[in-house]
């Protein structure tokens, strides 16, 4: 039973595998002639460069070619003469040839045959005899890893090997810490971070409604409305323009507060909260000096806040009363900006309709007008003295 099930097995390898060679011999037979009447076209050889690529040896007649296979198709490339175009089209000698894939072919086909005798001619349940009676020795092969055992801890023989335990990186720590001593305010975690970078981007914008910021640049968009170039200058520039004046309205104020504040907190004579409150005082007299009566009262009574004086006031309460005040007067100011720009404005579109030019943009026409007016009357100074002037130092 056991030599009949072998034969046929056998039989089947060997005539499967005597189909196979014969297909890839057709193939091979076929892709070489590929030519037809008189003139003979055979490809001797291929080499691919790639996975579109590759140059092929045709033989045309007796002529050895070299063509370029590629997206765009075959290409001539060069003509073999002389030894190398005999040396393309002599045969190689039996046994010279090599074909990597029928080879693979075939060592895979006899290795199958060979597994498949082997496991047949066995029979159920037999062992293979111990030829040496001696106790071999096991060795046992790990995967490679980068981190090295420790040595202090050696492995107990018959347990399993733990793999080393790499804990990752931990998470950075934020500790912000702002005074000293009892005073002291400490943020920490991510509650903290959050909490000061809130108070980073908060802070210049209290700072600069105490200044004469909000007034100035106000007056200075008005100013590029009312000329009519709503691009130039941009709003960068405006920006920057009223940081500056703001700073030469504001030095006599910054300059009193760091005689008084900062530089005895610098040297150690005060206190962080005797530096705030004496600090913040200049910035109170300002304030208080540019603000109407009334909208100081009007928000201290919002507030819910009796004050005899000035002092009694909260910072509060002063700060919100200066920026309403602030955009009153920048309001006002704008509305003088506008009327003479305004009067060019209604000259040119009376010229135009008394000419009977309904259908050109009087916008078109005045817009050169007003920044003629604008250079010859040299409005960036004035706009810039006045506006230094406006405010009570």
């Amino acid at each position: 039973m056991g030599d009949g099930l072998i034969g046929l097995l056998a039989a089947t390898s060997i005539t499967v595998g005597l189909l196979l060679l014969a297909l890839r011999l057709l193939k091979r037979f076929d892709r070489r002639r590929v030519g037809s009447g008189r003139v003979p076209i055979r490809i001797l050889d291929r080499l691919p460069l790639g996975t579109k690529q590759g140059l092929i040896l045709v033989q045309v007649g007796r002529r050895v070619l070299v063509l370029g296979s590629a997206d765009q198709g075959p290409r001539l490339l060069t003509e073999l003469r002389g030894e190398d175009r005999l040396a393309a089209i002599e045969p190689k000698p039996a046994g010279t040839a090599k074909d990597p894939e029928l080879r693979r072919l075939l060592s895979r086909l006899t290795l199958t045959l060979v597994v498949a005798l082997v496991g047949l001619s066995r029979p159920a349940g037999a062992q293979v005899p111990k030829s040496n009676p001696a106790p071999s020795r096991a060795v046992a092969i790990s995967p490679p890893t980068s981190i090295a055992p420790s040595k202090s801890a050696p492995p107990v023989p018959g347990a399993a090997a733990e793999r080393p335990r790499v804990d990752g990186p931990a998470a950075p720590s934020v500790d912000v810490r702002i005074g000293q001593g009892a005073d002291q305010l400490k943020l920490t975690g991510t509650v903290g971070l959050v909490v000061f970078m809130g108070a980073l981007t908060l802070l210049p914008a209290v700072v600069l409604l105490m200044t004469s910021f909000t007034r100035i640049l106000v007056v200075l968009h008005f100013l590029r409305s009312a000329i009519g170039t709503q691009g130039s200058p941009p709003g960068q520039l405006l920006v920057a323009i009223a940081v500056l004046l703001t700073g030469v309205v504001m030095h006599p104020v910054i300059e009193e507060a760091n005689k008084i504040a900062i530089q005895p907190y610098l040297d150690g004579r005060i206190e962080q909260a005797d530096a705030y409150r004496l600090g913040v005082q200049p910035f109170r007299r300002f304030m208080l000096a540019n603000v109407r009566e009334k909208d100081v009262a009007s928000f201290a009574n919002l507030s819910g806040v009796e004050a005899g004086s000035e002092d009694d006031l909260p910072t509060l309460v002063i700060v919100t009363a200066f920026v309403t005040s602030e955009l009153q007067t920048a309001f006002w100011m704008g509305f003088v900006i506008f009327l003479p720009f305004v009067v060019v404005d209604l000259l040119v579109a009376t010229a135009l309709m008394s000419l009977g030019m309904f259908m050109v943009p009087p916008v078109m026409i005045s817009l050169p007008f007003k920044l003629l007016l604008f250079v010859l009357a040299d409005g960036w100074a004035l706009i810039g003295q006045n506006l230094v002037a406006s405010f009570n130092r």
